[in-house]
């Protein structure tokens, strides 16, 4: 058969028996997405968990309407004492554990979710599984409080009392300070398809602040490749680092 006559013949075996009637013509190239936001899609609403970070952009915060008790005598004794906190290496504490300059990892169980930080902080329990805070007489007052929180529609409620108003940094962004009296109310809400978390913290004690003192941050997830960098040391007795932290400057 010569090689015509076979170009023939198959021809008209496709156009007979239909054997490539099954070939789908080639799809069209799908939309494409970074992988950081195909991934942050995948979220869950209701799971806050990863590592996030706060940009140069990331914090609104308001000035405080601070009670008229509160004096500049009265801020100067916080400042000295947040200083001497650090001199000494103590642990932040919370609000300051929620601004560390490094990534927090944030991890949502079934009866609580834990927050730390990678610095000279002790990790936040905000626990889902109870309504009510501990008794005073059952809790030792602590840098952060005791937190409890439940979600309300896609935002996660926390409500943190219980604060030593002598342990770690007491100063809050914006003015004021905590004491053992004081309120905090948390509320966490993934936006962008959950590759940001913004936390709106409101701060109340009617003898520090007039009104109820509310500031933003937001937070951008971190790669889930994103390796943690152990913390920093502290060493309260590094002398060169004292003198640095307790000198004026110009002074060595």
């Amino acid at each position: 058969m010569s090689r015509v006559m076979r170009l023939a013949a198959f021809a008209l075996m496709i156009a007979t028996t239909g054997i490539f009637a099954s070939v789908s013509p080639p799809a069209a190239p799908a939309a494409r997405q970074s992988p950081a936001k195909a991934a942050a899609m995948a979220e869950n609403p209701h799971d806050i968990s990863g590592y996030w970070e706060l940009s140069f952009d990331s914090r609104k915060i308001p000035p405080a309407d601070l009670a008229p008790g509160v004096t500049k005598t009265i801020l100067e004794e916080k400042a000295a004492a947040d200083a001497h906190a650090i001199r000494y290496c103590n642990l932040v504490g919370t609000p300051s554990v929620m601004d560390p300059g490094r990534p927090l990892d944030i991890r949502q169980g079934t009866r609580e979710v834990i927050i730390t930080a990678d610095v000279n902080a002790s990790p936040r329990h905000i626990y889902l599984d109870r309504a009510k805070h501990i008794s005073a007489d059952q809790f030792d007052t602590t840098s952060n409080g005791d937190s409890i929180g439940h979600w309300d529609g896609d935002t996660l409620v926390v409500d943190t009392v219980g604060f030593d108003p002598k342990r770690g940094l007491v100063q809050i962004p914006g003015g004021g300070f905590r004491t053992a009296d004081s309120h905090l109310t948390e509320r966490y809400r993934l936006l962008e398809d959950g590759s940001v978390l913004s936390v709106v913290f409101t701060w109340e004690y009617a003898k520090v602040f007039r009104t109820p003192h509310t500031y933003e941050f937001r937070y951008y997830r971190m790669p889930r490749q994103y390796e943690p960098v152990p913390a920093l040391k502290c060493d309260p007795y590094d002398e060169v680092r004292n003198k640095f932290l307790e000198n004026p400057i110009g002074m060595k």
